[in-house]
């Protein structure tokens, strides 16, 4: 046991998130596919320009698939998706969803 000691303490040092940061995740369970946009804010808009916001991304997530999101303590997570994601249009989003997210929380929802 001792020798492994070391190379659990580097493992644990490389952690990405604090353990206040809080993981969303999304899942498709609908679509072939479909695109996704995620804004992390602090304040209650969700929209990029937004003097609260912190982050955003990007994505597609297939069939299935699952992403997850992790946000700093004291922000939210709003997400979209193609609004016919079916016969997606570009730049024609759904309305925003939103989670507010506790320190520490782990949270998994369909789009």
């Amino acid at each position: 046991m001792r020798r492994w000691f070391p190379l659990l303490l580097v493992l644990a040092a490389c952690s990405s998130s604090s353990p206040e940061a809080a993981k969303l995740t999304l899942r498709n369970t609908q679509w072939d596919h479909v695109n996704v946009q995620v804004v992390i804010t602090k304040g209650s808009e969700c929209d990029e320009h937004s003097p609260d916001f912190v982050g955003s991304q990007n994505f597609v997530l297939h069939i299935n698939q699952t992403k997850t999101v992790t946000a700093p303590p004291e922000t939210s997570v709003c997400w979209r998706h193609d609004r016919y994601p079916t016969n997606p249009h570009p730049g024609e989003w759904s309305g925003w969803s939103r989670a507010i997210m506790f320190p520490g929380s782990d949270t998994t929802t369909d789009l």
